[in-house]
């Protein structure tokens, strides 16, 4: 969701409109086609707040001189001089134009990554047990087994079984005891282990200083790098935290590989 209010959007427009060149035939419906032009080439950058839109604004504007100056060089096509220092003014605005849409992808991607972490909120224990699998779901009360089924021969298969008497209302069936097998079932299928207090460090680690924490992952630990660039934030100290923050794999550490380290230069 974008930040940018309309007000400030407004002003972007405006600023558009009076640094950009005239058409080579000054009339207002040049001029506003050229203006509707800047426009939507500004909002194809889709800026997210009021930086990322002074970014996009370089790029346009630095892409709309770039054109003016090519037209000049064919202007002046019979004076070498001109032609050559018009030719190079295009060549450094191109260049410009590549590090400001450079350094607004990267904004971009660092807000989203940002937006991500924030959303994601941290990892919460899985509290839901599993039941034994002699246990009724419906009526949570144990089920019995049935008993083995016995082969009977021909020749006494005419006669009648004998049935069992009724079995008193006041005694409980008894409950049947977990074999080893089920027991190995319940073990499989319990629920994942809680996280770690270093595990729970990381990610609030991660969720104040993102940056310092995607570094730390991308460089597989604290390294004089880190601790040069980062030299206003408290670096976690303790091995097992900074382990995590490598390795971890919760919705939140997972969030950091999508940072990346080429925000290091942004965060320093």
């Amino acid at each position: 969701m974008s930040a940018l209010s309309a007000i400030a959007k407004y002003e972007f427009y405006v600023e558009l409109g009076n640094s950009m060149p005239p058409p080579v035939l000054d009339k207002l419906e040049y001029r506003e086609r050229r203006l509707t032009t800047v426009i939507e080439t500004f909002e194809a950058l889709h800026p997210g707040d009021a930086y990322e839109a002074r970014l996009a604004v370089k790029v346009v504007l630095c892409g709309v001189h770039v054109v003016e100056c090519l037209r000049l060089a064919g202007v002046y096509r019979e004076d070498f001089a001109k032609t050559t220092r018009c030719r190079a003014q295009a060549a450094s605005l191109m260049r410009e134009e590549r590090a400001a849409a450079r350094m607004l992808a990267q904004e971009q991607k660092l807000r989203r990554a940002g937006a991500a972490v924030a959303g994601a909120g941290p990892a919460r224990p899985a509290t839901a047990s599993v039941p034994p699998p002699w246990t009724d779901f419906k009526t949570e009360q144990p089920v019995q087994a049935a008993p083995p089924v016995q082969t009977v021969p021909s020749a006494q298969a005419a006669e009648p079984a004998p049935q069992p008497a009724p079995a008193s209302p006041e005694i409980a069936p008894p409950r049947p005891a977990p074999t080893p097998a089920a027991t190995a079932h319940v073990q499989a299928g319990s629920a994942p282990p809680r996280p770690t207090k270093a595990t729970v460090k990381a990610e609030v680690f991660a969720q104040k200083h993102i940056a310092a924490a995607a570094q730390i992952r991308h460089d597989r630990g604290v390294t004089p790098r880190s601790r040069a660039y980062f030299h206003d934030v408290t670096l976690p100290s303790d091995p097992a935290v900074i382990d995590a923050l490598v390795h971890g794999t919760s919705d939140v550490l997972s969030s950091l590989d999508e940072v990346g380290a080429e925000t290091l230069g942004k965060a320093a």
